[in-house]
């Protein structure tokens, strides 16, 4: 489990991933007010602000959640697809090294974190905060010398 100060960072920022937050007897979390990682076995004190910090197998399931509401497809499918994406993933991070901007990804709670965010919420990290990754495609029309409208690419 990555319990590094760059995971905290990433989670504490990934305001979208913790509002999917239901509580689970054996969560990560960081205690801002001790300054230290957490095991939670029963709901905290309320009065702390906990940073989840999710394990491989909840951001997975984030994932595999995502595919079953957005592609209609069953759990079985959506289990399938994220299997073949993050194979790849792994094959090509032992072939040449995974990168993302400039900073290297450390843990594969941090790949799939990113993974996350950038398929449910179009934002990637920049090393410091979450950015805005793309910007929706939209076509634009170009005058062709005929004077006809064409859409460029």
């Amino acid at each position: 489990m990555d319990t590094s100060d760059k995971y905290i960072k990433m989670c504490s920022l990934a305001k979208e991933i913790q509002r999917k937050w239901v509580f689970q007897s054996g969560d990560f979390v960081y205690n801002p007010v001790f300054e230290k990682v957490e095991i939670l076995l029963c709901p905290g004190n309320d009065s702390i602000n906990y940073i989840w910090l999710p394990r491989q197998d909840q951001l997975q399931e984030i994932c595999i959640e995502f595919y079953v509401q957005s592609m209609r497809i069953s759990k079985f499918e959506a289990f399938l697809k994220f299997l073949e994406w993050y194979s790849g993933r792994l094959r090509y991070a032992f072939e040449h090294g995974l990168k993302y901007g400039n900073d290297f990804v450390d843990s594969g709670e941090e790949l799939l974190l990113s993974r996350s965010m950038i398929m449910m919420h179009w934002k990637k990290w920049d090393g410091k905060n979450w950015v805005k990754a793309l910007d929706k495609y939209a076509p634009k029309l170009q005058e062709s010398s005929s004077g006809n409208y064409e859409i460029k690419v």
